[in-house]
């Protein structure tokens, strides 16, 4: 869910994955699995992605409401 957030934000503010891949030292092919689901994302790296685009750090969360 959180990769999909991410992958959704950039989409929105046209920013490209390889320049986030740059960013935090990956392959290009490693960034596109991680916003396509195929990879989990690592902790560090949300963090660096999270500093790269310049938003909060639960920018990408999505807090699930319990069943009442």
């Amino acid at each position: 869910m959180i990769a999909e957030n991410i992958a959704d934000y950039i989409s929105e503010k046209g920013i490209k994955q390889s320049a986030i891949a740059n960013h935090l030292g990956i392959k290009q092919q490693t960034m596109s699995d991680i916003i396509n689901g195929n990879r989990n994302l690592k902790a560090d790296e949300y963090i660096d992605i999270c500093d790269f685009l310049e938003v909060p750090y639960d920018k990408f969360v999505t807090r699930q409401q319990s069943p009442n």
